[in-house]
């Protein structure tokens, strides 16, 4: 026998979860058709006032900036195949979203809007599918709680509004599990939600690579595997689901390795499993994603030693409100947890795939314990005073942002303002109603999710947008040479990326640090000369100008300074409100000259 203790497991997977669907252990009616139109206006409007305000902030470096340049590479080349990071083949990633955020600028502009919009959209279908497939699988309550849960998870909303791979790899690896039991679940196998999952795992891979199929195929095998019932694939499923990945992702896959010969032992030995294995420079501890989860969750995540209770509990009465479903949850949920842990190479954002699978389990639980009626177990009466509980948190929590985006800025804004007084004003209410029946029931949760996503909305859409407006080096560049229209830019071992967003790129030249010798020259020939340094030391480069020019820094952005000439008179800018001021001369003369470096054109 492979599996000596086959039986145990399944009879351990029986009793834990021993109702046969999610709808059998809950006793709520189906909603009609005006609940529905509410709860889907809700569930939007929610998820919209989160996710889509300010999007037009300053792209956050290294990864916003990196896949921006990569996508406007690809517009200006014109080869969809290869994707190119400054003009060389950049192969860490297969390119589906590099295609959405090119044609993203196509459409509306090379701006940071619409940089973010593949993201943003992600998001938003993530919610959408968590809503109405999660409803197949959990009921529609049950469906709905949980894509509201998702939406006041912070860290999702922040991944949906930043220009990184990891949003659509939600998507997708979402509608891939769900559709994929949804297919399985019943008494016959249902071939088109089989083909659906497979295509969007297809998409999966065309995104971010093998991890995809690596994360959605085995829950679906191990669930199936462990209910011994209808749910159980068989090897003709697993060939039909392979078809969509021959037909989306081989095309490409033979056509870059055709193009780049290199690509196959980069990026499947390289970039996948050796970072698994090795770490590359990610390298963190098993337990790095609990507080992580925590975290991401933020403020749904408050829910989750609740969520916990309700899963592991051997109470007869909790086992009853589990089933087969919940199950496959648990069990989707917990293999993306523990293949990133086991993981060498760990990023807080890889971990995003399995937070629409445990809002569903917060939706359960929530819809069968306390939001259920006349509930009286341990966990509804824990939870009974938590919206009071949670609005506290909360109230606490966005008087710590509005201290952060004052922080920065040296002064209040009009939103930290009313965000100061909101606060003080829910808290007063908060107490007022402190032990009255009006805190306790469906209203008061509905308050306290009204106040978490005005929290979120303040943090994604003001204090994110301060925090990366003031960590710009090109916005900080922008600042500066705004005052005259000829005065040069050069990146000193800090690549331009994006940089078309912000500066004028034909006075923009790029030296790598192996050039110091050629930017020492360019600058020579120039007056003042704006200069971006990366990894290159303050001192040296100081020195390699002092014949010409003294260096001096900015006084808002550690990597921006100003090379001055030596012997010409200065003219004063002025630092931001929050610095000191400073002397800074300006050329007067337009020329072109390359240098040692590279032009950046597009």
């Amino acid at each position: 026998m492979i599996f000596p203790c086959k039986s145990r497991l399944r009879q351990f997977w029986e009793t834990h979860f021993p109702c046969e669907t999610q709808v059998v252990a809950s006793v709520a009616p189906a909603w009609p058709a005006w609940q529905c139109l509410i709860a889907w206006a809700t569930l939007l409007i929610a998820a919209l006032i989160v996710l889509l305000p300010n999007l037009s902030y300053p792209l956050i470096e290294p990864d916003e900036t990196r896949y921006a340049q990569i996508a406007l590479e690809m517009n200006d080349s014109r080869d969809w195949v290869t994707p190119t990071l400054d003009g060389r083949a950049y192969l860490d990633k297969p390119p589906l979203m590099y295609w959405l955020t090119a044609i993203s600028f196509q459409v509306f502009g090379d701006h940071e809007t619409a940089a973010r919009l593949p993201s943003l959209l992600a998001a938003l279908l993530t919610v959408v599918v968590t809503f109405s497939w999660g409803s197949r699988i959990v009921g529609q309550r049950s469906a709905w709680l949980a894509a509201l849960s998702l939406v006041l998870c912070g860290g999702f909303v922040l991944a949906g509004r930043f220009v990184i791979l990891d949003s659509l790899l939600t998507f997708f690896t979402t509608a891939c599990m769900l559709s994929g039991y949804i297919a399985v679940r019943g008494q016959r196998h249902r071939w088109a939600w089989w083909m659906i999952s497979g295509i969007a795992c297809a998409l999966g891979i065309l995104t971010k690579g093998p991890v995809a199929l690596v994360l959605c195929a085995p829950p679906l095998v191990v669930n199936g595997w462990l209910r011994a019932d209808q749910s159980r694939t068989r090897a003709l499923h697993w060939a039909a689901f392979v078809l969509p990945m021959i037909a989306v992702c081989v095309p490409w896959y033979v056509a870059v390795a055709k193009l780049n010969p290199q690509f196959v032992d980069y990026f499947f030995w390289e970039h996948n499993l050796k970072r698994f294995t090795q770490g590359s420079n990610h390298e963190q501890p098993f337990w790095f994603y609990v507080p992580v989860v925590f975290a991401a969750m933020f403020p749904a995540s408050l829910l989750l030693p609740s969520v916990g209770v309700f899963l592991v509990s051997w109470s007869r009465r909790k086992r009853s409100l589990r089933s087969k479903d919940l199950g496959f949850l648990f069990c989707g949920a917990g293999w993306v947890l523990a293949f990133f842990s086991v993981a060498s190479c760990k990023l807080p954002t890889y971990i995003l795939p399995a937070i629409p699978l445990v809002c569903l389990m917060m939706g359960v639980m929530l819809h069968q314990t306390v939001l259920r009626p006349n509930a009286s177990d341990r966990i509804s009466h824990y939870l009974r005073p938590f919206p009071q509980r949670a609005t506290l948190i909360l109230v606490l929590s966005s008087w710590i942002l509005v201290g952060v985006e004052v922080w920065i800025r040296g002064e209040f804004s009009i939103a930290s303002g009313m965000a100061t007084v909101m606060g003080a004003a829910v808290l007063a209410l908060t107490l007022a109603v402190w032990n009255r029946e009006a805190a306790f029931n469906r209203s008061a949760w509905a308050a306290t999710a009204a106040v978490a996503t005005g929290v979120l909305w303040f943090g994604s859409s003001v204090v994110m947008p301060t925090i990366a407006t003031d960590r710009s080096a090109a916005v900080e560049t922008q600042r500066i040479v705004q005052r005259d229209s000829e005065t040069r830019i050069v990146f000193f071992g800090e690549k331009p990326h994006a940089a078309v967003l912000h500066l004028p790129l034909h006075r923009t030249t790029y030296f790598p640090t192996e050039q110091a010798n050629e930017f020492a020259s360019f600058v020579a020939n120039q007056r003042d000369v704006v200069v971006v340094m990366g990894g290159a030391s303050f001192e040296r480069t100081r020195e390699l100008l002092s014949a010409t020019h003294a260096l001096a820094a900015s006084p808002n952005h550690s990597h921006v300074y100003v090379a001055r000439p030596t012997s010409e008179p200065s003219i004063e800018i002025a630092a931001s409100d929050d610095g000191p001021t400073s002397q800074y001369s300006f050329f007067q003369r337009r020329e072109s000259y390359l240098g040692g470096g590279v032009w950046f054109d597009y």
